[in-house]
């Protein structure tokens, strides 16, 4: 899941989120959004925005990279 500010590139991906509760993957700006903003999206299609995102896929549910190098866990 996106937003459509990082689909149209007006925003880069600040966060990532990997949540605990369902495994979904979150990529958002820093940008306030409402629920409307967000966009589900493949996979594919987020790597194709920024190609260093695969860098977390193993990135397990309930972390968070921190400068794309350390992970804390949030419960």
């Amino acid at each position: 899941m996106t937003t459509s500010f990082v689909l149209n590139k007006t925003d880069q991906i600040t966060r990532v989120y990997h949540h605990l509760a369902d495994g979904m993957w979150e990529f958002i700006g820093e940008r306030e959004v409402g629920e409307s903003d967000y966009k589900v999206i493949s996979m594919e299609e987020i790597l194709n925005i920024d190609e260093d995102l695969l860098s977390l896929s193993a990135m397990e549910p309930g972390f968070l990279p921190i400068e794309k190098i350390e992970l804390l866990f949030l419960r």
